[in-house]
């Protein structure tokens, strides 16, 4: 059964529009305690944080007013990375931790991750269980009045052990004064992520570090790398790290203006990993993987296991396999032996350890890829879906072919479908790639 508030990454739109009003955010905390009151054990206690946004304020009061109902109390942790929730929502075992964000998305959007007593997104199955109760409250048609919430600040605490566990990920790693870029999107990174990073030893210059509740990810960030590569070479630096809104999504650009995506992360981590004879069980990437790391992983008898995309399927098949790594091109990168959510800063920090590793040893430093190209067809919200699932259809089974790697998608996250076309010929890429848009977008305009 489609859900329809919960996407790929947890519940996303632009705030104020259907279905995300006030009174839909009230509704959600109401559901949220109700979904955890039929467990024999609960503390009636929730961590929630936010980005940078300038609505984020005003859903953590709406949230809570709905959890406040129920009994529940509620520790706010400020703006602090989506990890950071996950974190310590498991550290200190709350009922659940929620992270208000709309991750890469900008300002207008906003949204929520949900994260369970261990620290794990929820599950498929119980985001249905709170959608049923969110439809459930919304058919008694009660309105509620928006009131202020008592909300118990530790915002400090959570900051500091969080930078402090991040460190110790790197503890015994030598950076010596290293000079990195990082871009911080304006976002939830804005202030941890430079103690973090010279607290280990680099030398760092910062950007995109000054947010007004509307700049987040704007022109920046792990999505929109156009400044980056010069940034990275007014600094002197040898490598540029950008993030996404919320701190769980990673790209890195090197001062030739190579970019390393999550598919050339994982790979620098796990040769590096080889080489220092460390265990690699198996490794879960998405249907998005391009297919030069699957063929390096087999040439290195390293299971490997794809999902669609969604770095919380990626978790669900990492612990199903019980493989500790894993990711998705997009820039989630999942390491199980430090952190049950994907983790920008910490998986920088992997990365520029291990590419120290395979420079050291005259290894590959770049995963030989096959030519791949990923077009974007954005589309008005009111698109019936309907539409779109005949046009993702229709062009799948017309453009099929057994030499080309074809995924076409609707975004979980964005108003738009996904195409992916991966072969050896980088021109014929380009050219099908045109070709299956036109298609697609002649498809729907035919159909309206």
């Amino acid at each position: 059964m489609p859900r329809k508030y919960f996407g790929t990454d947890g519940i996303r739109g632009e705030f104020g529009l259907e279905p995300l009003t006030n009174n839909f955010f009230i509704i959600l905390g109401i559901a949220i305690a109700k979904s955890l009151s039929i467990k024999k054990s609960i503390k009636k206690k929730v961590l929630i944080g936010s980005d940078t946004r300038e609505s984020s304020s005003q859903i953590i009061n709406l949230i809570s007013q709905g959890l406040e109902i129920e009994n529940f109390s509620i520790d706010n942790a400020g703006i602090v990375p989506t990890p950071a929730i996950a974190f310590y929502t498991q550290k200190e075992k709350y009922d659940i931790g929620l992270m208000v964000s709309a991750s890469h998305n900008l300002f207008k959007d906003n949204g929520v991750k949900i994260f369970n007593q261990d620290g794990y997104k929820i599950s498929s199955e119980e985001e249905q269980y709170i959608e049923d109760y969110i439809n459930t409250l919304l058919q008694s048609n009660k309105h509620h009045e928006i009131k202020g919430s008592n909300v118990f600040d530790v915002s400090e605490k959570i900051t500091s052990e969080y930078k402090k566990f991040c460190i110790n990920t790197a503890a015994n790693y030598k950076f010596d004064n290293k000079k990195i870029t990082l871009d911080l999107a304006n976002g939830s990174n804005y202030k941890i992520a430079s103690d973090i990073f010279r607290r280990v030893g680099f030398d760092i210059s910062i950007h995109n570090n000054k947010p007004d509740g509307r700049n987040i990810n704007d022109k920046c960030g792990s999505t929109y790398l156009k400044n980056l590569p010069t940034q990275i070479e007014n600094d002197n630096s040898e490598y540029g790290l950008s993030v996404d809104g919320d701190g769980d999504r990673l790209v890195v650009i090197n001062h030739q203006g190579k970019i390393f995506d999550g598919d050339d992360i994982l790979y620098t981590i796990i040769k590096g990993k080889i080489i220092e004879n460390e265990n690699i069980s198996g490794v879960v990437g998405t249907s998005m993987t391009n297919y030069s790391l699957e063929k390096f992983l087999r040439n290195e008898k390293i299971p490997f296991e794809r999902v669609e995309v969604g770095d919380k399927y990626v978790l669900e098949k990492m612990i199903e396999k019980g493989y500790f790594i894993g990711g998705e091109t997009s820039g989630h990168i999942l390491m199980l032996e430090y952190l049950t959510s994907g983790d920008s800063l910490i998986a920088g920090l992997q990365f520029l350890y291990y590419s120290d590793i395979l420079k050291k040893n005259n290894a590959d430093t770049f995963l030989k890829k096959y030519p791949q190209k990923i077009t974007n067809i954005f589309y008005e919200k009111s698109l019936d879906e309907s539409i779109i699932n005949i046009a993702i259809k229709e062009a799948m089974d017309f453009f099929r072919r057994p030499d080309t790697r074809l995924v076409i998608r609707k975004s979980g996250t964005e108003n738009c479908i996904r195409i992916m076309v991966e072969a050896k010929d980088e021109a014929y890429v380009e050219s099908l790639s045109i070709e299956i848009r036109k298609f697609v977008e002649d498809k729907i305009n035919s159909i309206l």
